[in-house]
């Protein structure tokens, strides 16, 4: 096979062939250049220019040789979301096989540990970054009116299973059933001991702790053996002292979940701060059920999100005024025409807006009701009932409603006063063959609201005008416009991460990156155009 040549000592092989293992080191070394000039990334940069984002986390240790710039990994965070990566293992993974990844970590490919240890201190600075840079989009870059916002909200689910509820009902008609057995038994213990523990409606965990604490010094005093176990005959005095501390471990667990439910009506087990919320059967939500979400809002102008927030309360009426109040505090001014839907028209909402000089033109409720021909069908429905001149209801069968009987007076759910002034018929509608279809009782009564009537009357004439109308379809275009790209272009249908500081983080950052996506967009069409 090999044929030797001692003189020149040279070696030959038959199937010889020669391979080189080697790699030639070529231009470019600057990363920027292997980008393409027309790549998203640049239009990111031009839009985060001049933004300090060294300022919104903690600086690093000095001595820390393997630490990164933590405004870098903002910046590359932020990046990230606008392409809709929302895992920072996927992030991690990103920077060392990206090259814009690359290009914007300055190759030093951060671990998912960095990322995570930023993102702790963003749940204080979330918010300070949100509305830096959406203003900084809003106002200097797409010259958006921000007088004018769509405002509405979508509920989304948390890192929580189904069948992770606590609900509050269930737990204070357990507990009130638990008192009831207390009661019995501090009744016996009394009658066999000659103790005095007071009966009582409600008992504390503390309370009944007590009463555990004595029956087992009571015990140790006497020198009774304290059995447990098959064949264990207890004495009476320990199976008292059983009982009583079962009742201080469920009661101790009762208060612990009212405690961490609060005002709300549920909770979940997985996500304490996650409310159990019944979302819509639509394209997201194929089966129609409770589960544990976060009410998630949002305030649009000409396309750009300048206003966002995370709520517990289901009810999108209740989160109005906070929601509001918290764009003042941001930018110093509230927005002129908040334009919403029906969901946000209620009498407290109405009253808020008129004190801070805000234009009614959020629906209220039945407000598309009245163009509705089925609906107006139905004759008995006050709001179907004709107005003679002096302002009294007429019903179908001509009888005027103008017989004052008293005023009603309630408390909103913000403690403001509503009178509702209450007017029947004449004759008491006697002698009327409409009677039983027209209400249930002897007669009808119907409830006049003046301060809400004029609530309502003021929203009909914002919203009849050409600008009304051009605003309601664009609340629909470009608020509902909005969720649908996050939801279905972000794939964001459920969060990631768990409690209330960390969901706001997880949304503020998709709304950033919702923003951010928009420039890069905008710029896309003009050059398209151009």
């Amino acid at each position: 096979m090999y044929n030797i040549n001692m003189n020149t000592n040279t070696y030959t092989h038959q199937n010889y062939k020669t391979y080189s293992d080697g790699m030639q080191l070529c231009l470019p070394l600057d990363l920027s250049v292997s980008i393409d000039s027309d790549d998203p990334m640049w239009s990111f940069l031009d839009a985060v220019e001049g933004v300090n984002f060294s300022k919104y986390v903690k600086s690093i240790r000095s001595n820390n040789t393997h630490s990164h710039d933590r405004g870098m990994l903002l910046k590359t965070l932020l990046f990230a979301f606008m392409e809709g990566h929302r895992s920072l293992s996927e992030i991690a993974h990103l920077c060392k096989v990206d090259t814009r990844y690359l290009y914007l970590s300055n190759q030093e490919r951060p671990s998912f540990m960095a990322f995570q240890r930023m993102t702790q201190d963003l749940t204080e600075s979330i918010d300070d970054i949100f509305f830096d840079i959406s203003q900084h989009i809003a106002q200097d870059l797409m010259l958006c009116d921000t007088d004018i916002q769509y405002i509405d909200g979508t509920k989304i689910e948390a890192n929580a299973h189904k069948n992770s509820f606590v609900y509050k009902k269930r737990i204070l008609n357990a507990e009130e059933r638990l008192f009831q057995r207390i009661s019995e038994s501090i009744f016996q213990l009394n009658f066999h001991h000659g103790y005095a523990y007071p009966l009582k409606q409600t008992y504390t965990a503390l309370e009944i702790g007590y009463i555990c604490q004595y029956l087992m010094e009571t015990m140790v005093n006497n020198n009774i053996e304290i059995k447990y176990g098959t064949g264990q005959r207890k004495s009476e005095i320990q199976r008292e002292y059983d009982v009583f501390l079962g009742y201080y471990g469920k009661l101790m667990e009762y208060e612990y979940w009212l405690s961490i439910i609060g005002k709300r009506n549920s909770c979940s087990k997985v996500d304490l701060d996650a409310t159990f919320m019944a979302t819509k059967w639509d394209y997201y939500n194929q089966s129609g059920i409770t589960r544990a979400c976060y009410n998630c809002q949002i305030a649009v102008s000409d396309g750009i999100i300048v206003n966002s927030n995370v709520y517990q309360s289901p009810v999108d009426t209740a989160t109005w005024q906070d929601f509001i109040e918290r764009y003042k505090e941001r930018t110093g001014s509230y927005p002129k025409w908040p334009v919403a839907d029906a969901g946000y028209g209620s009498y407290d909402n109405y009253f808020f807006n008129i004190i801070r000089g805000i234009r009614l033109v959020q629906k209220y409720n039945m407000y598309g009701k009245k163009e509705d021909k089925k609906f107006q069908k139905k004759i008995y429905d006050a709001l179907n009932r004709k107005e003679n001149e002096e302002g009294y209801k007429v019903c179908p069968s001509g009888r005027v409603f103008d017989q004052y009987n008293g005023d009603r007076y309630r408390n909103t759910l913000q403690d403001n006063l509503m009178i509702t002034q209450l007017y029947s018929e004449k004759e008491q509608c006697a002698g009327c063959k409409r009677i039983k279809e027209c209400t249930r009782g002897n007669y009808r009564q119907i409830g006049k609201n003046i301060a809400m009537n004029e609530f309502r009357k003021e929203v009909d004439k914002n919203l009849s005008t050409e600008e009304g109308k051009e605003m309601k379809k664009q609340r629909s275009i470009q608020v509902e416009g909005a969720f649908g790209v996050i939801k279905q272009d972000f794939k964001f249908t459920r969060f990631s991460r768990r409690g209330m500081k960390n969901v706001k983080m997880e949304f503020l950052l998709v709304c950033l990156g919702y923003n951010l996506k928009n420039i890069i967009y905008s710029d896309k069409n003009r050059m398209d155009k151009t």
